[in-house]
């Protein structure tokens, strides 16, 4: 009896180390992923036009859900696009992203990410998920693993459908359907 609880001491010790040492994996990848992540939004603001750009007195890059990024985003906030200074703003999955120039919608609103394409449909905003799939149910920009690296994938139907127009620069760097 007494062996037996040894035993099972010893595999909780393990199977709380084994967690330990995937959960700062996990945190690596994390601290590794957003700030790219990051400066490749940034690079989208520097090669994407908007219909309406005059009418913006700031560009503003939104988060919906949780925000995995962190820090990785705010310097951004010192930067401009065609003068204009970059805003950070952070929002529940059911808010009102209308008024962003670009919507990262984070994996925490994986059940939710339809709804709000379909709230945004025609908007002049470049939506951006991590979500598999979602270039393909109708946002704009998919950031995807590919080879150890960030791949892009970018539906140019459902840019072209609000308006937008992305630099063929950028283009030539993605994965472009439609």
């Amino acid at each position: 009896m007494r062996l037996k609880t040894l035993h099972l001491l010893f595999a909780a010790v393990l199977l709380a180390a084994l967690w330990s040492a995937c959960a700062a994996r996990a945190d690596e990848e994390s601290a590794r992923k957003y700030p790219i992540l990051s400066a490749y939004i940034y690079n989208f603001t520097q090669f994407t036009t908007w219909p309406s750009a005059d009418a913006h007195d700031a560009y503003t890059v939104c988060v919906a859900g949780h925000d995995p990024f962190g820090a990785a985003l705010e310097p951004m906030k010192s930067r401009t696009v065609q003068g204009k200074k970059i805003v950070i703003r952070r929002f529940g999955g059911g808010d009102d992203l209308s008024g962003c120039s670009i919507a990262f919608i984070s994996k925490s609103e994986s059940g939710n990410f339809r709804a709000i394409l379909a709230r945004l449909k025609g908007a002049p905003v470049l939506t951006m998920s991590e979500i598999d799939g979602f270039s393909s149910a109708g946002g704009m920009v998919e950031f995807k693993p590919a080879n150890g690296k960030i791949g892009i994938t970018i539906d140019l139907s459902a840019v072209r459908a609000t308006g937008l127009s992305i630099s063929s620069k950028l283009l030539s760097l993605a994965n472009v359907r439609g």
